[in-house]
């Protein structure tokens, strides 16, 4: 079956030439943030930026790059870490991330967010996408893991959901607010001064 012309259309503006340029660079921002620039602030506290470049994606090129600069920097990442198997339940978190930023900027809010005006927007976005991320997505994959390839027994799923999102209760919500304002500054520095101009070129 034929693909109508408008799909046509938005298929080759996702897979332009600047779009895949900003993809692998977000990809790349991603991998760097994940591994290399986590703060350990104590035991159990751990601020990690890793969802700015997928929260970014979604918002400047849409919830399908978002998806796919979720799913290349968690792959990647996983190989070039040496951690060996790909899971692919603990995308379900950065897979959310992408794609609820891209939906909730094209349809929600319909604006590029990139006045003054739309701080609000911004910050709106990555608080729901972090606690979206964090308490549920997020959740779900990584108690999975831990049930299939660590522990190797789902019947424990439940228990360990439960200390999972306990967890994540006591250190989430400061680095959901962290990512909150670095994405609201980036945003706001970067996106019209650069961003718009290269993707007008899409």
């Amino acid at each position: 079956m034929e693909r109508n012309p408008n799909q046509k259309t938005a298929l080759k503006k996702i897979f332009s030439t600047q779009n895949l340029v900003m993809m692998a660079a977000l990809i790349a921002m991603q991998i760097i943030l994940a591994r290399f620039l986590s703060i350990q602030v104590s035991d159990t506290l751990r601020i990690s930026f890793e969802s700015i470049p997928v929260i970014l994606a979604g918002m400047w090129l849409g919830p399908i790059p978002g998806a796919i600069v979720a799913v290349l920097a968690d792959f990647l990442g996983t190989i070039l870490s040496g951690y060996g198997t790909w899971f692919p339940p603990l995308v379900l978190g950065p897979l959310s991330v992408g794609i609820i930023s891209g939906l909730s900027t094209k349809y929600i809010f319909r604006s590029p967010l990139a006045e003054t005006r739309d701080t609000w927007k911004v910050a709106a976005i990555v608080i729901v996408v972090g606690i979206l991320n964090s308490f549920v997505f997020g959740l779900v994959g990584s108690t999975l893991y831990s049930c299939i390839m660590v522990k190797q027994d789902t019947t424990i799923f439940w228990v360990l959901l439960g200390t999972n999102f306990l967890q994540r209760l006591a250190t989430k919500p400061l680095t959901i607010a962290v990512n909150a304002v670095a994405v609201t500054i980036v945003n706001r520095a970067v996106y019209k001064p650069v961003v718009s101009h290269i993707l007008s070129k899409a």
